[in-house]
């Protein structure tokens, strides 16, 4: 049977490089799959016509109020949803003492502040199911020595504390919560790193490689899956050995 088969999932910043990835790796899965974006509505039409039956809207996840309407209406059209995967990030490439107090906000909101509001809004449908599981997207930059901006790393490395303390929160609901910890992939926000930093990482790296958005996907639809019931409150690495 299928990993996710008569599930809903909901993906943020699902037309990303990794959000577009889990939300094939799902749709692949059996799974309805919906997925929030802030920019590229043509991106997200695109998608829905990749996968059918899916569902994108758009949703700025720094906006309390923003986040629960759409979540409201998300939940009128449908029943539950089973898992909710926190993908949507935001990274500069700015040193300390060139930050502007908008660019700490911006990561602050996105990257932390955006994930708490959206499970806040999803987990009430979860509570009500008493079941669900909920995948927050870390990063190697909150958890290893690396030349990344501070913004990112501080915010990522919080992922981690939200994990295990909405997994201790939650747990009499039957709600599971983990996070997934990638390191340097092909895509995405590695695109802006030097061609320095990238040949340091990959040197350390014991695969010798960085990691593609299908590897990450795949660990985070299985631990979204009813085969990961035995696994909370982890931080699941994929980093290729560093």
């Amino acid at each position: 049977m299928s990993l996710l088969a008569n599930k809903t999932i909901l993906v943020t910043g699902g037309t990303g490089y990794l959000g577009s990835a889990v939300c094939r790796k799902a749709h692949a899965e059996g799974a309805k799959v919906l997925f929030s974006y802030f920019k590229g509505e043509d991106k997200a039409r695109a998608l829905e016509a990749e996968l059918p039956g899916s569902f994108g809207f758009p949703m700025d996840i720094r906006s309390g109020a923003e986040v629960h309407a759409a979540i409201s209406k998300v939940y009128k059209a449908h029943e539950t949803i089973d898992v909710l995967v926190n993908n949507a990030a935001s990274s500069q490439a700015l040193p300390l003492p060139l930050l502007e107090e908008e660019d700490i906000d911006l990561a602050v909101n996105v990257n932390l502040k955006g994930p708490l509001l959206v499970t806040q809004a999803v987990v009430k449908g979860m509570v009500r199911a008493r079941r669900g599981s909920i995948v927050n997207v870390g990063s190697i930059a909150g958890h290893r020595v690396l030349d990344v901006p501070v913004t990112y790393a501080m915010t990522k490395a919080a992922i981690s504390g939200m994990t295990v303390a909405l997994s201790a929160e939650f747990r009499r609901f039957g709600i599971r919560v983990n996070s997934v910890v990638p390191g340097m992939l092909e895509g995405g926000v590695a695109q802006g790193i030097p061609d320095g930093h990238r040949q340091d990482f990959l040197k350390h790296c014991l695969a010798g490689r960085p990691g593609s958005a299908d590897e990450i996907a795949n660990v985070i639809v299985f631990l979204a899956s009813d085969q990961a019931s035995y696994i909370n409150a982890q931080d699941i690495h994929v980093n290729g050995g560093i």
